[in-house]
């Protein structure tokens, strides 16, 4: 069975759950404990609706596993403000590296360099080196201290990065 995430929208005014959001998938889990058959179908039925109508109004958004990784690995890098928005985050590992292929690279001024890393974004140099990435290295970029991130590649000095896109 395919794991399946709930994230409710978030208000844009507020930052705050939809209380209707909340209100279905409070619903749907209230029927459980109904005991009659018919009575707990009829709950059933409701609930489905009311949150199908959630959905419909983008007040609730269903994700699978795989696409949270995708979203999370396309943000990587980026200062994002702590909200929970794929889930509680119980159980949930946050990204601490990106490793990808480098799918373009360029000078810039100072003997830096911006380079793009295939489904994780461009990204600049913020020291200068020697020699810089080039195409089609396996980079690995790491999280560092203080929002700080370290790309590597073997062969290649680590060099410090900051994410542009």
């Amino acid at each position: 069975m395919l794991n399946m995430v709930m994230a409710a929208a978030l208000v844009v005014q507020g930052g705050a759950p939809s209380s209707s959001a909340d209100g279905a998938f409070d619903q749907l889990t209230a029927c459980r404990r109904i005991a009659a058959d018919a009575e707990r179908l009829a709950c059933f039925d409701r609930a489905a609706a009311s949150l199908d109508d959630a959905r419909r109004r983008k007040d609730v958004v269903v994700l699978d596993r795989a696409e949270v990784r995708q979203a999370k690995r396309s943000l990587f890098g980026f200062s994002l403000p702590s909200i929970r928005l794929f889930g509680q985050g119980e159980d949930d590992e946050p990204l601490r590296q990106l490793v990808g292929r480098v799918e373009d690279v360029s000078s810039l001024p100072g003997g830096m360099f911006r380079f793009r890393v295939e489904g994780g974004g461009s990204w600049d140099s913020t020291e200068a080196v020697m020699v810089p990435l080039r195409k089609g290295d396996e980079v690995t970029i790491k999280a560092g201290t203080l929002g700080s991130y370290v790309a590597s590649a073997p062969g290649r000095r680590a060099v410090r990065v900051r994410r542009l896109r």
